[in-house]
């Protein structure tokens, strides 16, 4: 702790004064004044494991869907381009997930790909 020429006391975060008893002056304390344990490497590395399942009839169905709902929207209104396209990329990237376990068969990698340009021209 420190006063500074104003009558402002200063105090400094890395040392502070520890009385000891027995002591004539006061010694300066050498350890963190806060001390917070370090994270553990298990803590920091945390798999992703889901458990979400979707049959082949189902993504077809939410492909065809969502090309639905993105092709037949007014693309010249401003306005609900801003509003929608968050919440399409969101569902985009949901779907991008869903769908790679049967990209392989031709039928859904073709639509897939169709929802991907889709996508890249909006």
């Amino acid at each position: 702790m420190a006063v500074g020429r104003r009558g402002f006391v200063h105090f400094r975060a890395s040392t502070s004064r520890l009385l000891v008893p027995g002591a004539s002056a006061p010694r300066l304390a050498t350890g963190p004044i806060f001390w917070q344990p370090a994270p553990t490497l298990a803590a920091a590395a945390r798999p992703y494991i889901t458990v979400v399942k979707y049959q082949r009839e189902d993504v077809l169905a939410k492909l065809d869907d969502f090309r639905a709902e993105v092709f037949s929207t007014n693309w010249a209104d401003y306005l609900n381009l801003v509003y929608n396209v968050p919440f399409w990329e969101s569902e985009l990237d949901k779907l991008t997930s869903i769908v790679q376990p049967y990209l392989h068969e031709p039928e859904v990698g073709a639509k897939f790909g169709e929802v991907q340009e889709l996508m890249d021209v909006l």
